[in-house]
């Protein structure tokens, strides 16, 4: 339950099914067939969201399911729906993973490492994503508040003193309260910093956490006076201020109901969520990148497989590692869902087929499918980025290797770079070795 009159139910993605309906029910003073339709409501809003062509969240007798994505749904202005990524899981009495799924989701969502890299610093562990998102704000800002971020616009005023454009037939005839002219400002006043200031002040009514509060408050203070921002959108920001881009590409997430927009009666933004697939396999490019080497890894090259009567068949491996000193050249192929069955770990046939065509377009003996580990119960993470054989499959000249990596504390400092390194290292001896 949230600590301030709202109250949060969880899922973990591709879990079992959970009875939400009848809890949601008692809480909300409703009964089972509205809180039904509230929970579908909120998967079809996260499908809008995401692109997905069916409803991710499905209401049966046996309970309720999340597939294929993870964050935070408001179901209502007091209802709150939260599913783990699986490969994370959900721990009441640990908040990390939260700090994991939000890291990934940023690292995802814009390419780059955000201030999140020193949130799990702090031994006061948020508990709410947008706590977490208000806290990497004001760290971001705090980072760039020595070089501010200015940008040139132009405006009209009137005054005696002469500084911009005015028109020849106004300074014949100026009016009352001086002369009408065009100036061209350089400074704080821009839509970059109205978009950040809008944020701000639309998460200060959603963070409880003193500390988050209190840094949105003192941007908003220093940001303060700006123009209304009516649609934000994406934008690159001018060179000179490139570092402040991860900071405005989030304040235009935040603004779009990235995680905290619920109103009643309306279809607003479906709340902070990520398609889980995509996460994982950006996670993977990056990491391949940074523990093998970027002239090495090249993401999704084009190998030809055979023709059609409209042209060439093409197939689109995830990466191919070129032969290095630390391998031989392979294929590895980011694969996400169904690799448990019955509790045993084993690779589809439809992944199977697709790995072959790979092996044969690229004519490269080693394919390497690499899943995220999911959470043993009752059992402590693996080192961060460890990797571990669950099949071999050998067919003709090809050999398939399924391995699964950990990913539970990637957040901490240094998580990625020792994922990375741990990630690359592994592989490249599971490689090797078969």
């Amino acid at each position: 339950m949230a600590s301030w009159g709202r109250r949060r139910f969880s899922l973990v993605e591709y879990g079992s099914p959970v009875d939400l309906s009848g809890p949601i029910a008692a809480a909300s003073q409703i009964d089972k067939g509205a809180a039904r339709h509230i929970l579908l409501a909120g998967g079809e809003r996260a499908a809008k969201s995401l692109g997905f062509s069916v409803n991710p969240i499905s209401v049966e007798a046996a309970g309720v399911r999340a597939k294929g994505f993870a964050g935070l749904i408001r179901l209502g202005p007091s209802l709150e729906l939260e599913i783990a990524p699986k490969f994370l899981g959900i721990d009441d009495t640990d908040s990390r993973w939260r700090e994991d799924f939000f890291y990934l989701a940023t690292l995802s969502r814009h390419g780059r490492l955000l201030a999140s890299e020193r949130m799990a610093a702090s031994g006061n562990s948020p508990r709410d994503l947008s706590t977490l998102v208000a806290r990497s704000m004001a760290t971001m800002y705090w980072d760039n508040q020595r070089r501010p971020l200015r940008a040139y616009r132009r405006e009209k005023e009137t005054d005696f003193f002469l500084e911009g454009e005015p028109d020849p037939v106004d300074i014949h005839f100026p009016g009352p309260d001086g002369f009408e002219q065009e100036v061209l400002r350089f400074d704080r006043r821009n839509i970059y910093n109205a978009t950040i200031l809008a944020a701000a002040q639309e998460l200060i009514p959603e963070v409880q956490d003193p500390l988050a509060l209190g840094g949105l408050e003192r941007i908003a203070r220093r940001l303060a006076p700006q123009s209304a921002v009516m649609s934000p959108r994406a934008r690159q920001l001018p060179g000179r201020a490139r570092a402040w881009q991860p900071l405005f590409d989030l304040s235009v997430d935040v603004l779009k109901g990235f995680g905290l927009d619920y109103r009643q009666g309306a279809a607003s933004a479906p709340g902070y969520l990520v398609d889980t697939w995509r996460v994982w396999e950006d996670l993977l490019t990056i990491s391949a990148r940074m523990g093998f080497g970027a002239r090495v890894v090249h993401a999704q090259k084009s190998y030809c497989l055979g023709s059609r009567q409209s042209g060439a068949l093409n197939v689109y491996p995830d990466m191919t590692v070129e032969a290095n000193g630390a391998c031989q050249r392979f294929l590895l192929d980011a694969k996400y869902k169904g690799h448990v069955e019955s509790g045993i770990p084993r690779v589809a046939e439809p992944d199977i087929y697709e790995a072959l065509a790979f092996s044969r377009a690229a004519k490269c003996e080693t394919v390497v499918l690499a899943y995220p580990a999911l959470p043993t119960p009752n059992k402590e993470p693996l080192l961060l980025g460890s990797v571990s054989v669950f099949e071999k499959l050998s067919i003709e000249n090809t050999t398939i290797l399924a391995v699964q990596a950990e990913v539970r504390g990637i957040s901490k400092i240094g998580g990625l770079r020792e994922f990375s390194e741990r990630l690359a290292r592994s592989i490249a001896q599971i490689v090797e070795n078969n």
